[in-house]
């Protein structure tokens, strides 16, 4: 990958963690986040892709409308769209195959996880101009479209399927849920999400490089996260980035505020370190 081609990714990215929440372009962000893995790619196709999508579910949006609310055609447009014409599927199959959370990846194959496949349908839906956005489920991504009482919950690693309460139960860590006990979150969390799965299996794997690569990501495009820091902070002292880590650690307990246990513990780390150090 040129430096001037990865100057342009990482200014794209820089600018999702300084914008606002809702001015995200989350599939263009997923995109160049996976491009940062594959030097050289061009991501035009993709986002050609991406733009065929949302012609063929503004045409499938137009065509089931009649006799519909606008919510029951929005979600048959969605997954008709994703799953049937373009044939999109959840990978039971390989569900950890780190393929899964790379959108570069999930468009070549057609397979995904349900955050990855999640942000092909969120995007889509506010390209039709649709509210849609990620819910807190515990283990398993949904995601909702529409406000309110009239929202549905919709399951896009398996064919963009409209849930009903009792469905729900299985992702429910609290009694009596409903909907909006999920969530929603924000585009900013969808993403971290999806880079949450990556570093879970480096850590997983005793990956410390890549563990570092996927953290430095997540402080990029969520800089105000004070967690976050002080994750960076332990993945720059695993790969021996002493300085790195020291300065993560500072702009952890900047953030979380030096009272706080967060906040308690970065600075805990950053004397430790300086000791070290020195």
């Amino acid at each position: 990958m040129s430096d001037e081609r990865t100057q342009a990714i990482f200014k794209a990215l820089n600018a999702v963690g300084q914008g606002d929440d809702g001015a995200i372009p989350l599939a263009d962000a997923a995109l160049n986040l996976a491009a940062l893995d594959h030097p050289g790619l061009d991501l035009a196709p993709y986002r050609a892709h991406l733009r065929q999508m949302t012609d063929d579910a503004r045409e499938s949006f137009a065509s089931v409308r009649h006799g519909m609310s606008e919510l029951e055609a929005a979600s048959r447009a969605l997954a008709e769209t994703v799953g049937v014409r373009h044939g999109y599927q959840g990978d039971s199959a390989t569900f950890d195959d780190p393929q899964n959370a790379d959108l570069i990846r999930v468009i070549d194959r057609r397979r995904g996880l349900p955050v990855s496949l999640g942000i092909l349908y969120i995007d889509l839906a506010h390209r039709l101009e649709v509210p849609a956005q990620g819910l807190n489920t515990p283990g398993h991504f949904l995601m909702s479209i529409g406000e309110g009482e009239n929202a549905r919950v919709i399951d896009p690693f398996n064919g963009g399927v409209v849930l009903n309460m009792d469905e729900l139960r299985p992702w429910s860590h609290l009694p009596n849920d409903d909907a909006t006990k999920y969530g929603p979150v924000g585009r900013r969390d969808v993403l971290l999400r999806l880079l949450n799965n990556i570093h879970s299996r480096a850590l997983a794997s005793k990956d410390t490089v890549r563990s570092h690569t996927i953290a430095e990501r997540m402080v990029l495009i969520a800089p105000r996260r004070a967690d976050l820091w002080l994750e960076l902070a332990k993945a720059c002292e695993s790969t021996g980035k002493m300085n790195a880590a020291i300065r993560a650690a500072g702009n952890c307990t900047n953030l979380a505020g030096r009272e706080s246990p967060l906040g308690r513990e970065a600075a805990f780390m950053m004397q430790s370190l300086k000791l070290r150090v020195n």
